[in-house]
């Protein structure tokens, strides 16, 4: 059972025997909700002698009582402390009143018990005194006896009267005591009703808030939406815009890659040609140095023919000074030859 493994555990952890009754008995009376007696307990714990389990009792008791009557009277407890602490306080002592009822009404029964034997006894006795009376001696000695009895019997009735009498003092007090802790729930309840109505209000002033930070969030979120929507037309405008700059660029590109390479084959073409040219110029200029020398060796021959003739007092064939032709010949060549490079170079130049 559940009660006797905690008690085990309690047993293991606790080795002092009035520490381990006292434990024992918070723990059938809070989490069981038994109320915890002295043959109860020992049975349970079977440990130390028979006032060990009654003086932890009472000491749970007075720990018990001392603690509820320090929580119940704080005023400044909060509200659920307070109803829980009058809760206990109310529960510890409607158990204590109905022990102590309880107990009240055994002394009673067994003292209403020995008085009721007692009268049986003594008018035993009367009987046996007035059947006695011829028996003197032995009327006198259990007259004797009976007075004995007697005394005892009246010491038992006084003693027991005594005991009624603390039996109903304790149970004043604890009724009186009840009252107290009645007035504290009472008073404790009222507090967390006060309580209780202002937690109300402000649980609906959140709940109000709450509704109007819902509403604006839901404002927020639609004009996120709207300006995300709008950002995503932006967004495919500005792509459909860049595809299509990029298939003009893909087509100026390829325009200009066909320009280039017509570019390259007018170049080509235009080095072929100016190498030709160059062929050309170069032989012309083998030409002209050989005509430039022939032209050289035959006005040599006609100064030399000249002079001759002067020597000879023959006059020159024409009265003309004798020119150079080949040096007019050379500029035109070299005109010629000047136009044919600009040219070359003009042609290179727009083929690149």
């Amino acid at each position: 059972m559940p009660l006797e493994t905690d008690i085990a555990a309690l047993r293991e952890r606790v080795p002092d025997t009035q520490e381990l009754y006292r434990e024992v008995c918070a723990l059938m009376f809070f989490r069981y909700g038994e109320t915890p007696t002295a043959n109860k307990l020992y049975q349970l714990v079977r440990k130390g002698s028979m006032s060990a389990p009654a003086k932890a009792l009472r000491d749970f008791w007075t720990e018990v009582r001392d603690k509820t009557r320090v929580d119940v009277g704080q005023p400044d407890l909060p509200a659920e402390v307070a109803t829980a602490a009058g809760e206990l306080a109310a529960t510890l002592w409607r158990l204590s009143s109905d022990a102590a009822n309880a107990a009240l009404e055994v002394f009673r029964r067994d003292a209403q018990h020995e008085l009721e034997a007692a009268r049986e006894h003594v008018q035993d006795t009367v009987a046996e005194h007035e059947a006695a009376v011829n028996a003197a001696e032995q009327a006198s000695r259990e007259a004797a006896d009976l007075r004995i009895e007697n005394a005892r019997l009246l010491a038992r009735l006084v003693e027991l009267e005594t005991a009624k009498t603390m039996l109903t003092d304790q149970l004043a007090q604890s009724r009186n005591e009840s009252a107290v802790a009645s007035t504290a729930l009472s008073d404790a309840r009222r507090e967390f009703a006060e309580e209780l109505g202002k937690l109300r209000v402000m649980h609906n002033q959140s709940e109000q808030r709450l509704a109007a930070t819902e509403k604006r969030a839901l404002l927020e979120i639609d004009s996120e939406r709207a300006a995300a929507r709008q950002t995503r037309q932006e967004l495919q405008a500005a792509i459909d815009r860049m595809a299509a700059a990029q298939a003009t660029h893909q087509a100026e590109r390829d325009q200009l890659r066909d320009a280039l390479s017509a570019a390259k084959t007018q170049l080509t073409a235009s080095m072929t040609r100016c190498a030709s040219v160059e062929g050309e110029l170069a032989s012309r200029q083998i030409a002209l140095d050989q005509q430039i020398a022939a032209s050289e060796l035959l006005r040599k021959k006609l100064e030399a023919l000249s002079r001759q003739l002067v020597e000879s007092g023959r006059p020159p064939a024409s009265s003309l000074p004798l020119r150079r032709p080949s040096s007019a010949r050379r500029r035109g060549v070299r005109r010629e030859l000047k136009f044919t490079e600009t040219a070359i170079r003009r042609s290179s130049t727009e083929g690149g």
